[in-house]
């Protein structure tokens, strides 16, 4: 009983002495819970849908099971989802049918203006697409989850999963020329991939922003080193191409240090470096609360 006694003693001593999780710690820990979940079901770590495991988001059917997966993960957030669904025939002939997923966290005060914020679902054949680019929706769904609990939101955000990326961006393409068609009062449009690899552990990004006010509100942000990213990347000259401002970022592609996974096969949820993932996560949440309260 004695020892019983100094062993409790010693428990209830090493309790109040132990460290508090800081504020930032619980936030870290908060982002990776919610981006390891819809990682591992879009990678096929995870069953999507009962038993059923995604080999790849290639085929029409892993397509269209990760785009209501999606659907229904924001309607999970209090969101109202819309699929936006297309067939298209290019110049060759060839036949695209798909469906992005959107949803809009309206304005409370009555704006037509919107940030965009996207990132697309598909993957080329035979890989679980981790870092290319089932990272770069769970950024856009966790900002969207802290996004609806704002109490003030002065622009609408759209949050946007864009279909047929690998197949000449059909999906991005047709859901842009939604936006114009529809005279969508476009403030911004922001868009991540290849986030979710960090070798050397600085958690740096690189960034391609189509104007000096966008970067700046990213540098402020950011905790981490931010690296300019020198050459376009064909969505950001498709958005440019229709007059939209946009942002892009990814892992150091020009540091090389980048996944070196992507496209294969072994681009899986166990190569995803998921406190780096909740770094850059956390810096887009805080833009686009910036965005959307000013």
């Amino acid at each position: 009983m004695k020892y019983y006694r100094e062993f409790l003693l010693l428990f209830i001593f090493a309790i109040q002495i132990a460290p508090a999780q800081t504020e930032q710690e619980r936030k870290e820990a908060e982002i990776i819970n919610t981006q390891k979940s819809i990682v591992a079901k879009l990678t096929g770590h995870e069953p999507i849908r009962g038993k059923k495991k995604l080999k790849s988001r290639a085929s029409a059917s892993e397509r269209k099971a990760s785009a209501d997966f999606l659907y229904n993960s924001l309607k999970d957030i209090g969101l109202k989802p819309e699929r936006h669904s297309y067939n298209v025939k290019n110049k060759k002939g060839e036949i695209f049918t798909g469906a992005n997923i959107f949803a809009e966290i309206p304005a409370t005060n009555g704006s037509d203006e919107y940030v965009v914020l996207a990132a697309h679902f598909d993957t080329v054949e035979n890989s679980p697409g981790a870092v290319h680019n089932a990272t770069g929706i769970a950024i856009a769904y966790y900002t969207a989850m802290k996004i609806t609990e704002l109490e003030v939101r002065n622009k609408n955000l759209l949050i946007v999963f864009f279909d047929h990326w690998k197949s000449n961006m059909v999906g991005t393409r047709m859901f842009t020329k939604k936006l114009k068609d529809e005279g969508y009062k476009i403030h911004s449009m922001h868009r991540s991939d290849y986030m979710g690899w960090d070798n050397d552990e600085d958690r740096a990004i690189e960034m391609l922003a189509s104007s000096l006010s966008l970067e700046s509100l990213y540098r402020i942000e950011s905790p981490v080193p931010i690296y300019k990213r020198t050459v376009a990347t064909p969505e950001s000259r498709f958005f440019a191409n229709f007059g939209f401002e946009t942002v892009t970022l990814t892992a150091e592609l020009k540091n090389a240090d980048n996944s070196p996974y992507v496209r294969q096969s072994e681009d899986k949820y166990t190569t995803v470096n998921f406190k780096y993932l909740a770094s850059t996560t956390d810096i887009v949440y805080n833009v686009m609360k910036s965005l959307v309260k000013n």
